[in-house]
């Protein structure tokens, strides 16, 4: 049934991409006419030559002899380019392709011959004149919608050149290319890696996150897509930059990380590694954040030759207080990451490392007091009382840690008091427990019971 269906919609289609059966062949007269034309164009008589194959590419399109009249419009086009007589080379073009039950392959063929001469044309103008002509030519046609969005991509690519970039992007982005099935799946993934870097360019994440839905994360996994996979998420690490999501950005770093052409030379997979590490720090504390920093403690053949992320990893899964200043401090900020050189916003990224820190020693203390003074707390992280208050209050506001804070005789409570019915199920949980124990020493009582009756009628019996 599905095939049927496929079947039927696929008739209902041939129209749109291609021409119908030719009902008389007019190959040999289009041979013969191409020979005279070029007869008449070397003695000067040029006009007369297009004239006199039009005529013929008449017949032959009312014949539906495809290649006849594809063989002829490219021949009309090529006597005008010739002759650099641009404007009526536009002229022509326009008319041959909008005359009646023109054919598919013809105009096909005469914009991809067209679009081989956009590097010989005598000026920038006349280039962006004539593109906009075939552009204008293939608006809106499946058949030719591959060359369609090349001239546009070149348009972009002109306009980008003149610093044009809010005009680049927007003629770029309208451009539906993963809709295309004519186009190679590597041209198309380039295509949408463009479109992400001018809208990057002109701080439009909207766009680019959407953009990005529009590559299949497994197709980057294929061997031929290595480069594009290292791009793809070279710009989605800017755009979770942007909206400060640093767990987002670890991920970005480590698909790139797991790229066979990043593995094989140290000196690409060595910075992946160690931002890696780093932006996984700056995440907020998490289960995931937590399990993502275990596997990192895995990775023992690489990580053996970063000491110092190594390190700050290790300090960061134990649960003890991590000093600050970091001993690893001149090492990690003159680190790309926390510079602008790379990514702009380094300094707010030490910061964030540095409020990081804290949260793990709040979240450590918590573990071991249930109740502590807010001064001697702040000793222990090396705040003021304020600084304090304000980091323990946002842990409980994400709901990280339960905690309260009793001011007026500067204490904080860790953990979340029971509830009644909390109490009454861990009440009801330990009577099982001792009435299960108690049952469990009754059986071996009786056992041992039966086991020594047993003997003593034995003993009797000897």
């Amino acid at each position: 049934m599905a095939q049927e269906a496929a079947t039927i919609i696929n008739e209902g289609l041939d129209s749109l991409v291609k021409d119908p059966k030719a009902v008389e062949d007019y190959s040999k007269e289009t041979e013969e006419m191409l020979a005279k034309a070029d007869s008449l164009v070397k003695s000067g008589r040029h006009e007369e030559a297009v004239e006199e194959l039009l005529v013929l590419e008449k017949k032959a399109r009312m014949a539906c002899d495809a290649f006849s009249v594809s063989k002829l419009v490219c021949q009309v086009a090529q006597i005008y380019f010739d002759k650099q007589e641009l404007e009526k080379l536009q002229e022509a073009i326009m008319v041959m392709t909008k005359k009646r039950s023109q054919l598919k392959k013809a105009i096909c063929d005469l914009v991809q011959k067209c679009m081989g001469w956009f590097d010989s044309m005598p000026t920038r103008e006349k280039k962006v004149k004539f593109i906009e002509v075939l552009q204008q030519v293939t608006e809106g046609k499946i058949f030719v919608e591959v060359e369609h969005a090349r001239m546009t991509r070149t348009l972009a690519q002109m306009k980008e050149d003149d610093g044009d970039l809010d005009g680049a992007a927007d003629l770029l982005q309208e451009v539906q290319v993963e809709t295309f099935g004519a186009m190679e799946r590597i041209e198309k993934a380039n295509y949408i890696l463009d479109q992400m870097r001018l809208v990057l360019a002109r701080g439009d994440m909207v766009r680019c996150q959407i953009m990005s839905k529009k590559i299949n994360p497994k197709l980057l996994e294929t061997d031929d897509f290595q480069d594009i996979k290292v791009t793809f998420y070279k710009y989605m690490i800017k755009y979770w930059l942007h909206m400060g999501n640093m767990l987002e950005v670890a991920k970005c770093y480590f698909q790139t990380l797991h790229t066979p052409k990043v593995q094989a030379e140290e000196s690409q997979w060595r910075p992946a590694l160690e931002a890696y590490i780093l932006y996984l720090v700056l995440a907020p504390i998490t289960n995931e954040q937590t399990d993502m920093l275990n596997k990192v403690g895995h990775m023992e053949r690489k990580t053996e030759q970063l000491l110092v992320h190594r390190q700050l990893v290790k300090d960061y899964l134990r649960k003890e207080l991590i000093p600050w200043p970091l001993p690893v401090e001149a090492d990690l900020r003159n680190h790309v990451v926390f510079l602008d050189s790379e990514h702009k916003g380094g300094e707010d990224r030490w910061k964030l490392l540095h409020k990081r820190v804290v949260q793990h020693n709040i979240w450590v203390l918590s573990m071991y007091y249930t109740r502590l003074s807010t001064t001697h707390m702040a000793e222990l992280l090396g705040l003021t009382a304020d600084r304090t208050e304000e980091e323990l209050s946002e842990l409980v506001i994400s709901k990280f840690l339960y905690a309260r804070i009793d001011r007026p005789s500067k204490i904080v409570h860790f953990g979340q008091k029971p509830t009644s019915a909390e109490r009454l199920n861990a009440w009801s949980s330990d009577i099982s427990g001792i009435v299960t124990s108690l049952e469990k020493c009754c059986h071996l009582i009786g056992k041992e019971q039966m086991v020594h009756a047993a003997r003593a009628k034995l003993k009797a019996k000897k």
